[in-house]
């Protein structure tokens, strides 16, 4: 399993040299061995990309994001059939009962509440915690009376005041809708690698959304970015601040009372989910952001 990830924002020609990508510029090349090679984004409008080197990031199950002329995250790459029983999974995947799903949300929700707890207090946020504790002890199954909502709408007015909506234009909405798609976009590659659709969810349903599971397992993780847009993001989220959002996926972070690389993190805590809702377990892995993040080994 590769551990790199890798941005690539000037003008150049990407291709495959036996099993390595090969990144030619100016004349010159670098050679990247595949196998080490987690997260690749392709970011600028004039660069060449030949298929054998797209097919074979795919075939490694190497998460592989475009973006647009704004350095924006656009598009993710994902393997058809890339599991050995991938007709097997998605047969479970379709069968999975009402019950555990809606039990499953039920501790995605309180989990994301939990989290958001933990964000603020690290923040030195304390009003209004007694508040989200009653949100939290409040969750019913399948979140019937909405908490998530409620809990989200009173957590971000505390983090960045009491004018802020989630759906304004600005650079903190900005910021935050980037570092989402990048954890977004590993989701969805590990949901892909286990045989998974990414369109059908336990929670979110919509018929246009090709992500519907993927944004019902992101919520216990979405604090991680807030975090870091509060503490970096003022008036302009620079294409630095991007470079350095990305990177965030390489941090390490508490689960199960180890400390662990985030990606590594989201694939244990992923496993947990489908175990849960595939019978095979009860037990359910949680982020454990009260102690921090060790940002300074990202």
């Amino acid at each position: 399993m590769g551990w790199k990830t890798i941005i690539i924002n000037e003008e150049c020609k990407i291709s495959l040299n036996y099993n390595s990508m090969r990144v030619h510029v100016d004349g010159e090349y670098i050679n990247v061995p595949i196998s080490d090679i987690d997260t690749v984004i392709f970011s600028h409008e004039k660069m060449i990309l030949t298929i054998p080197i797209l097919s074979k990031l795919i075939e490694h199950n190497v998460n592989v994001l475009i973006c647009n002329d704004k350095n924006d995250p656009i598009g993710v790459f994902n393997p058809f059939n890339n599991h050995s029983l991938s007709f097997k999974q998605l047969n479970k995947q379709i069968n999975w009962k009402i019950t555990r799903k809606k039990k499953l949300w039920k501790k995605i929700v309180e989990d994301k509440i939990q989290t958001e707890i933990d964000a603020l207090l690290l923040l030195d946020i304390t009003d209004q915690i007694y508040t989200l504790k009653q949100y939290q002890e409040s969750v019913y199954n399948d979140d019937q009376t909405n908490r998530e909502a409620a809990s989200a709408k009173l957590y971000f007015s505390l983090l960045f005041g009491s004018d802020f909506k989630r759906d304004d234009e600005g650079e903190i909405n900005y910021a935050l809708n980037y570092g989402y798609k990048i954890i977004a976009s590993y989701i969805t590659k590990c949901i892909a690698s286990r045989g998974l659709l990414s369109q059908l969810g336990i929670h979110h349903i919509g018929e246009s959304n090709p992500f519907n599971l993927t944004y019902d397992f992101i919520e216990t993780f979405r604090c991680i970015i807030d975090i870091w847009v509060y503490e970096n993001v003022i008036n302009k989220f620079t294409i630095q601040q991007k470079h350095e959002l990305i990177d965030i996926l390489n941090c390490k972070v508490k689960i199960n009372n180890k400390w662990i690389r985030l990606n590594d993190g989201i694939e244990d805590i992923i496993d947990s989910y489908i175990g849960f809702l595939n019978d095979k377990t009860e037990d359910i892995l949680s982020l454990d952001l009260s102690v921090g993040i060790k940002k300074d080994e990202c």
